[in-house]
C-alpha cells in the first residue's frame, strides 16, 4: 500500500490501467449488446454480405463496378470517388487559397477589399449551404447542352455537367508519368547533394532554377508531348446532347466547386497569418540584399511562413476529406450515400457498415496527416 501511495510510476500505472479497462470494458458491452440486439431481430452479423450482388446502379463511376458486382466494389467505388473529389478539391483549394491570401495582403485597396470580403462571406456560411448553392444556382443555372460553355472548343460546361475529351490509349501518359517521377525524384537527390555541397564548402547552386525545370518543367513538356501524341475521344454535339468523351455529372462539378472555393477562404486566412508571422526585419533584410518584391515573396517570406502555415493546412484538407461526405445531400455518389445509404438499406448490416466507413475515414485522414506531418518536420525552423 505504501508503494502505492508515494510511488508515483506506481500510481501512474495503476490509473492507466484502470482507464484501459473501463475503455475495454465499455466497448466489449457495447458489441455484446448490439450482437444480442441483431440476434433478437434475426439481423446476421458478420461480413459475408460483401460478396453479394450489389444490383445498385450508379451515376458516375471510375471504377469497373457494375450492377452485377458485389458490395465489396462498390464500396470501392465509392472510396475511389470521395478520394478523386477530395483530392481535386483540396488542389484547387490551396491555389486559390493562396492566391486570395496574397490579395489581401496587397497595397491595391480594391483588390484587397474584393479578396476581405470574399473571406468573410463564405467563412459565414454553413459549407452544406454552400454546397447547395453550386449544384441548384450555379450548376442548374448553367445553359443546356446546344448553347453550352466551350473550353477550348474540346470541352463543354452545361447543365448537365462537363464533358471533356478522353484518351484513345494510355501508353504515352505511362511514359510521361515515368519521365515525371524520375525528374521529380532527380530533384531530390540534386537538393541533398547541393545541402552536402553547402555544409562542407559553403558554395551555393540555383537550387529553385533547378527545380523549376525538374519538378515543373519536365513533368509539363512530357504530358504536353503525351497529349499531342495520343488520339482523343472529343465530345460532338449530336441532338439534344454530346456524344463522346466522358462526362463529370453536374453533382461532381457542384461538390468540388463548393468544397475548392469554401475551403479556400479558410486558406487564404491561414496563408495571411503565415505571412504576417514572418518578422518584418527579414523582409527590411531581403529588400537591403536588392530582392525585387517577388525575390522576397519567393524566397524568404512563403519558406518561413510555411512553417507556420502548414499544421492549420492539415486541418483544412481533413475538413475537405470530411465534408465530401455532404455529397449525399445533391445525390453524388460518394462513400457515405453509396455505402452507408445504398448499401445498407439493401442489408441491413447496420454496425458492419457503419464501422467499415469510420475506419476507411479514419485510415484516408491518418494518411493524409501523416503526409503532411512529414512535409513538416522538412519545413521546421528547428529539427531534433
Amino acid at each position: 500500500m505504501s508503494a502505492f501511495v508515494y510511488n508515483r510510476r506506481v500510481r501512474d500505472a495503476f490509473w492507466q490501467v484502470a482507464v484501459w479497462a473501463a475503455v475495454v470494458g465499455l466497448i466489449a458491452y457495447f458489441v455484446r449488446n448490439a450482437s444480442e440486439n441483431m440476434a433478437k431481430a434475426g439481423i446476421a452479423s458478420g461480413f459475408d454480405f460483401l460478396g453479394r450482388t450489389s444490383g445498385i446502379e450508379l451515376p458516375f463511376l471510375l471504377t469497373r463496378y457494375t450492377p452485377q458486382s458485389s458490395i465489396l466494389d462498390l464500396l470501392w467505388a465509392g472510396v475511389v470517388n470521395t478520394m478523386t473529389v477530395a483530392f481535386i478539391a483540396i488542389v484547387a483549394a490551396t491555389l486559390l487559397g493562396f492566391a486570395l491570401g496574397i490579395a489581401r495582403l496587397s497595397r491595391n485597396w480594391l483588390l484587397s477589399s474584393l479578396a476581405g470580403g470574399y473571406v468573410e462571406v463564405v467563412r459565414n456560411i454553413p459549407v452544406l449551404f454552400f454546397v447547395l448553392f453550386w449544384y441548384f444556382a450555379v450548376i442548374a443555372a448553367l445553359p443546356g447542352p446546344r448553347e453550352a460553355i466551350g473550353i477550348f472548343a474540346v470541352a463543354f460546361l452545361s447543365n448537365r455537367g462537363l464533358t471533356v475529351p478522353t484518351p484513345l490509349a494510355t501508353g504515352a501518359f505511362a511514359a510521361a508519368a515515368l519521365a515525371s517521377a524520375i525528374s521529380i525524384a532527380a530533384q531530390f537527390v540534386l537538393a541533398a547533394w547541393v545541402r552536402h555541397r553547402r555544409n562542407r564548402t559553403g558554395r551555393g547552386f540555383p537550387l529553385w532554377t533547378s527545380g523549376a525545370v525538374l519538378i515543373a518543367g519536365v513533368p509539363l513538356v512530357a504530358f504536353a508531348a503525351a497529349i499531342a501524341a495520343t488520339p482523343w475521344d472529343t465530345p460532338v454535339l449530336r441532338g439534344f446532347n454530346y456524344r463522346g468523351g466522358f462526362v463529370l455529372i453536374p453533382e461532381f462539378v457542384a461538390l468540388v466547386a463548393a468544397l475548392a472555393t469554401y475551403a479556400a477562404a479558410f486558406i487564404a486566412e491561414i496563408v495571411r497569418g503565415g505571412i504576417l508571422a514572418v518578422p518584418k526585419g527579414q523582409l527590411e533584410a531581403a529588400r537591403a540584399l536588392g530582392l525585387g518584391p517577388g525575390q522576397v515573396l519567393r524566397l524568404v517570406v512563403i519558406p518561413q511562413a510555411l512553417r507556420v502555415m502548414v499544421p492549420p493546412l492539415t486541418s483544412q484538407y481533413l475538413n475537405v476529406l470530411k465534408n465530401s461526405s455532404l455529397g449525399a445531400a445533391i445525390g453524388f455518389p460518394e462513400l457515405m450515400n453509396v455505402f452507408v445509404g445504398s448499401a445498407l438499406n439493401i442489408t441491413g448490416q447496420a454496425v458492419e457498415i457503419i464501422a467499415i466507413t469510420l475506419a476507411i475515414y479514419l485510415v484516408i485522414g491518418l494518411a493524409v496527416s501523416a503526409l503532411m506531418n512529414w512535409y513538416n518536420a522538412k519545413v521546421a525552423l528547428v529539427t531534433q
